[in-house]
């Protein structure tokens, strides 16, 4: 009982503590991890017969993750870079509890002995066409105070190629107007600050919206907000995420090949491509869009014609109470961990 009392204890900090407060992991990055654990214990429970209260470090074995690779390739068709990003969630995860304790180290050594996938790689992005763009733009009804709100959600989306965390972080002092051009003031991944420069056009929109939703807000109000109570409060990625996928569906009415399972980061992309196509360097993309390395930028040197799917979800990292008892009931037990 003690070896599985470890197991769950490290499983939680990793997933609860390690990633996000020591790593300043994204919580794309924390949802990845926790896709790919929790993937793996519902191969144990449904194909091996484990319930997750019987879970400890001897199901982390090399044979037993090589199973669950193989079953996710044969059985659920998964790519190869999906297999990739699982291995390497555990191998990340067994790393961690290996420099815990010494007495893991066996364990992460034997699977990080396993070797990534091969196979076709299809480097490929998903971007909206200049027409696509028109087109959804013009779907919500812009007689009505929430559809001109809407247009420009996505509007300002693309015009900043913001992640969805810093778009809904964006505060009104972080619109900038002290120099010839306006700017909008964005903090990204370990709170590096970048200053994206707004067009003419994206500061008409964006004067009618403020002149609308924020005739005398503060500069400590969120730009985009939800009201509860009489209180602006921050917006979710789940608000942005069901605004866009509306639309997008909407929009599908009229072309066939319009992805309805659009979402945020999807106009990130699609203002990369367009400047990429314009000839803009790769290294001034990669500043506009905040990234630390050319390897993240190169996708748009050769993603043309290819789509994928990413849809955005909301995720919660509320910490749970160091003192629950779960009694091995498994909903309880996967709470504790970060799973449920």
């Amino acid at each position: 009982m003690e070896g599985k009392m470890m197991f769950y204890r490290m499983l939680r900090e990793f997933l609860l503590d390690y990633l996000i407060t020591q790593r300043n992991s994204s919580s794309k990055t924390v949802r990845a991890y926790k896709q790919s654990l929790n993937q793996f214990r519902v191969y144990l429970r449904d194909e091996k017969n484990i319930p997750f209260d019987k879970v400890d470090f001897d199901c982390f074995s090399k044979e037993q993750i090589y199973g669950f690779l193989v079953y996710l390739r044969d059985s659920r068709k998964c790519s190869v870079a999906t297999l990739n990003l699982r291995l390497a969630a555990i191998k990340s995860f067994l790393r961690y509890c290996s420099g815990e304790d010494i007495s893991c180290t066996a364990v992460y050594l034997s699977v990080s002995g396993i070797h990534k996938f091969k196979g076709e790689k299809k480097p490929c992005v998903e971007y909206l066409k200049p027409e696509q763009l028109k087109l959804i733009y013009s779907v919500p009804e812009s007689q009505i105070k929430m559809g001109r709100r809407d247009i420009f959600i996505m509007i300002f989306l693309y015009e900043t190629g913001a992640r969805i965390e810093e778009f809904l972080n964006l505060k009104i002092r972080d619109i900038m107007r002290t120099g010839k051009t306006p700017q909008i003031r964005i903090y990204g991944k370990g709170r590096k600050v970048r200053y994206i420069p707004l067009l003419k056009d994206t500061v008409l929109h964006l004067d009618a919206y403020l002149c609308e939703f924020h005739p005398s807000s503060g500069d400590d109000d969120y730009l985009f907000y939800t009201v509860h109570k009489n209180i602006h409060t921050q917006m979710s990625p789940g608000n942005i995420d069901h605004l866009v996928k509306k639309y997008a569906s909407m929009a599908s009415v009229s072309d066939d090949n319009f992805p309805k399972e659009l979402h945020a980061h999807m106009f990130r992309h699609s203002i990369a491509m367009a400047m990429y196509k314009k000839g803009v360097p790769l290294s001034y993309i990669k500043d506009f869009l905040g990234h630390a390395s050319f390897d993240t930028v190169a996708i748009y040197a050769y993603a043309d014609g290819e789509t994928i799917a990413d849809a955005l979800r909301k995720v919660d990292h509320e910490p749970v109470s160091q003192t629950k008892k779960w009694k091995t009931h498994e909903k309880e037990l996967l709470a504790f961990c970060g799973l449920e």
